[in-house]
């Protein structure tokens, strides 16, 4: 089976987990299609499985499980994308814009960290995937997050800086109060710095977007709502934290009154229990008082007792009804619960099984590791070995080449 043969095997295998619902079985997969980041066809592969999640249903909660589990790992991801060719790049952060706009608390935490990267490529795909996000559902309102984004106006890159202003625009489009406040304040402090001039067209340009000149008293009653707004939402609070102390005090007050219906319960079980011994002690004297007359032949004095007899027969009977019953469902509780205990058990013994197959996956990874220290010390000494031998061989030629100059020069002195 050929390379491509064996990645369509594979996609194929992950629509189909998706499909059954077997999710931890597709990521999985996923997870060893993908292997390593630094490989040099990973963005390639991560590419297909994306354009391969997207559109099936479930597909996305995979993909949230993915970069929640840092399998798929978003600042890495994009380090790794500037290293590539710009089409590349924006191809990807394409098919990124759906789950941006819709799945934006996955993206938005490391929007700040990319934004101050060192690479100017990972920073105008930050701000695309903001410009993403400002499209969703989700208002961007971090205000720290805005400062940020508008030092990205006075970039070394011009492109980063246009890419900013976009970014600006498109959060301002649903969230004009923050953005025009925040610029503004900014543009206060560039005021008389005169190389500041292209930054101030940008906070204008910026700000003519997102605020019309009829608006702009409309957000200074806005501010001033948002103050009355958060002194009624303190007062809320505090009522809220009144209503739910009550509350605590009203379930405490339930869970005491249910307590004490258990206990009159358990009196009432156990007071119908006395009565019902209490009444078979009768019974049993009566059937004696019964027999007694019986011998004595006195049929007229027979027909009250046969007729009580009866009766409280049918009363005991009722009544030993009723404590099977009880003795019944007391069963099926015990049943349930013993089958809630043999669960957990079996739970826990599963949880045990996956410990200590780590432990010996733990265990087995230090052997191999120890056995490739020990690989590497032999070849080290056979190295060793072998350059002594060959300088021991080296030192013996040489021995050899010296002896006859020797017995040369003793026949000359003689």
């Amino acid at each position: 089976m050929n390379e491509v043969n064996k990645k369509d095997q594979e996609i194929q295998i992950v629509k189909d987990f998706i499909k059954d619902g077997r999710i931890d079985d597709a990521v999985k997969t996923i997870a060893r299609y993908l292997g390593n980041p630094t490989e040099e066809n990973y963005i390639e592969r991560l590419e297909n499985i994306i354009e391969t999640l997207i559109p099936l249903h479930g597909g996305r909660t995979v993909l949230r499980f993915l970069i929640e589990n840092l399998i798929i790992d978003i600042p890495t991801l994009l380090n790794n994308l500037s290293k590539k060719d710009s089409l590349l790049r924006y191809t990807f952060l394409l098919l990124l814009k759906t789950m941006c706009e819709n799945e934006c608390d996955l993206f938005l935490p490391h929007s700040e960290d990319l934004l101050n990267s060192n690479d100017p490529n990972v920073r105008e795909a930050a701000l695309q995937l903001l410009i993403y996000m400002a499209g969703g559902e989700t208002d961007i309102d971090d205000e720290a997050l805005i400062k940020t984004i508008i030092l990205k106006l006075s970039d070394d890159k011009d492109f980063v800086v246009e890419k900013a202003i976009q970014t600006l625009k498109a959060i301002g489009r649903n969230n004009p109060t923050v953005i025009t406040r925040t610029l503004t304040d900014y543009a206060k402090e560039i005021l008389n710095i005169p190389e500041n001039e292209d930054l101030k067209k940008s906070i204008d340009s910026i700000l003519k977007s997102i605020v019309s000149i009829d608006k702009i008293g409309e957000i200074v009653e806005e501010e001033k709502m948002e103050k009355h707004l958060e002194k009624e939402e303190s007062e809320i609070l505090d009522k809220e934290l009144e209503l739910k102390k009550k509350e605590l005090e009203i379930k405490k007050k339930k869970l005491a009154l249910e307590e004490k219906e258990k206990e009159i319960e358990e009196k009432a079980m156990q007071t119908k229990e006395e009565t019902l011994r209490l009444k078979e002690e009768i019974i049993t004297k009566e059937q004696e008082l019964v027999e007694d007359i019986e011998s004595k032949e006195k049929p007229a004095k027979l027909k009250i007792p046969k007729k009580l007899k009866k009766e409280e027969s049918e009363i005991i009977d009722k009544e030993l009804e009723l404590k099977k019953k009880d003795i019944e469902i007391k069963k099926k509780k015990l049943a349930l619960e013993e089958k809630e205990k043999a669960l957990e058990e079996k739970e826990i013994l599963e949880k045990e099984k996956v410990l200590k197959l780590k432990e010996e996956l733990i265990e087995k990874e230090k052997e191999l590791s120890q056995v490739e220290l020990e690989l590497k010390q032999k070849a080290i000494e056979q190295k060793e070995q072998k350059l002594k031998e060959e300088e021991t061989k080296r030192i013996k030629e040489e021995l050899k080449k010296i002896e006859p100059d020797e017995e040369k020069n003793k026949e000359l002195q003689e």
